[in-house]
């Protein structure tokens, strides 16, 4: 049995003809069967692939220049859920390429993503960029403490960038920082110098001390708050921008003693 083109399977069907028993069996290996393909369709999930038996590729894809060899290939993996994409030109040992997994994790490199993004190898990017939990962009630059994360407990560390400035007037600032906190401990014996949560600052400044930025950790009832200041007035209308890049996730630190 054998798949014909569609030239030569026209031929064997012209008026007058009289096919064989093997020409009808190669039109109908010419042809898609849906049981055995593994191809099906339905309103509900349109276009529906199967895979077979223990073959976990789904689709392959090929050069026209090289038929016989894929180059790429979509299939689920081995053990997991996963939708795996594997470059098929090198080691077939490999991880895959791309793994989208089915809680929404995406892997570069590895079958088995662990978080949201997980990249088994260098990033290469022109910059990168916080958000703004409190899903303002910016607080006034009055001299005033203001909030810029939503109620906190347990364990936290946020690297913040933000900055200021005010046309025309020389008031620039710029702040990078690392704000760590463990349950804000608090109390002037306790917390003797504020030593437990110190803010570690690089700062730039254009022209005096008094139009720098300031953060500081403040209590409110059982939750407390990551908040940013400027230490003078800037004027009506003047904000300061923020960014905020969470670097711990675990804030009861359950990992360390749960399987």
């Amino acid at each position: 049995m054998a798949k014909r083109n569609r030239d030569t399977l026209k031929n064997f069907f012209k008026k007058g003809s009289l096919p064989s028993e093997e020409q009808f069996s190669d039109l109908i290996d010419s042809t898609l069967n849906m049981v055995d393909e593994g191809f099906s369709k339905t309103h509900e999930n349109g276009l529906e692939i199967v895979s077979h038996g223990d073959h976990e590729t789904v689709v392959s894809f090929f050069k026209g220049s090289d038929p016989d060899r894929p180059t790429w290939s979509m299939g689920h993996g081995r053990g997991v859920d996963s939708l795996l994409f594997r470059d098929r030109s090198g080691d077939a040992d490999r991880p895959p390429s791309l793994a989208l997994a089915p809680d929404g994790r995406v892997g570069v490199n590895t079958d088995s993503p662990e978080w949201d993004l997980d990249v088994k190898g260098v990033i290469r990017a022109e910059g990168r960029i916080g958000v703004n939990p409190t899903r303002e962009p910016a607080v006034p630059a009055d001299g005033k403490w203001h909030s810029i994360t939503d109620p906190l407990n347990g364990c936290h560390a946020f690297e913040v960038m933000a900055g200021v400035g005010k046309k025309k007037s020389g008031k620039y600032a710029l702040m990078h920082a690392i704000a760590v906190n463990v349950f804000n401990p608090r109390g002037f014996l306790f917390n003797l110098f504020n030593l437990k949560k110190r803010i570690r600052y690089s700062q730039s400044y254009y022209y005096s001390l008094g139009d720098k930025l300031k953060l500081r950790w403040y209590q409110d009832g059982q939750h407390y708050y990551l908040q940013l200041r400027t230490n003078t007035d800037y004027g009506e209308g003047i904000r300061i921008r923020y960014y905020l890049t969470r670097l711990w996730f675990d804030e009861e630190m359950r990992g360390s003693w749960e399987d």
